[in-house]
């Protein structure tokens, strides 16, 4: 009989426990979980005919910077690195945006967030961000980039929480 009783233990305390795939599972999903530090790398300009403005990778670098020190890490040297590849970066046509309207003419910023521990990638987070449709089509290209720049830092702060 206490046998019995201690193989019906046994089974509850199998089911109770959660299985090592399932940890194993939420420490992948979540490669920020306890991490204090981030290297933060430099942003990587995937297509240079794409990003029409020099200061786009630099610009955007320091939006990381921003996004990880707001989401409570700490800048410095670490096994835990993160930088942006930069796919296309354009601040629009007040052309297009007058005489096509229906979007066109936006500004663009298209990235992907690369987080990587130690060698290995432990996760890419595609972030594409346009201008505002219901900025008037005779907004400057200044003013759709900021928009669109603006938009992509709390993206980016957004995604950053979700990997944490």
């Amino acid at each position: 009989m206490t046998l019995s009783r201690l193989g019906v233990s046994l089974i509850a305390l199998a089911f109770a426990l959660p299985a090592p795939a399932e940890k194993q599972a939420k420490v992948s999903s979540h490669p920020l979980h306890e991490v204090k530090v981030v290297q933060l790398e430099s942003t990587v300009v995937s297509n240079p005919a794409k990003v029409k403005e020099d200061y786009a990778a630099d610009m955007l670098r320091d939006d990381l910077k921003r996004a990880l020190l707001s989401a409570g890490f700490e800048i410095g040297d670490s096994p835990v690195k993160a930088h942006l590849v930069l796919d296309e970066f354009t601040s629009g046509s007040t052309a297009e945006r007058f005489i096509v309207g229906f979007g066109a003419g936006r500004s663009t910023v298209n990235t992907r967030l690369v987080v990587s521990d130690g060698e290995k990638e432990a996760v890419t987070v595609h972030i594409k961000v346009r201008g505002n449709l219901a900025l008037s089509p005779y907004e400057g290209g200044n003013t759709q980039r900021r928009e669109a720049v603006n938009s992509f830092e709390q993206r980016l702060l957004e995604e950053l929480y979700k990997l944490k």
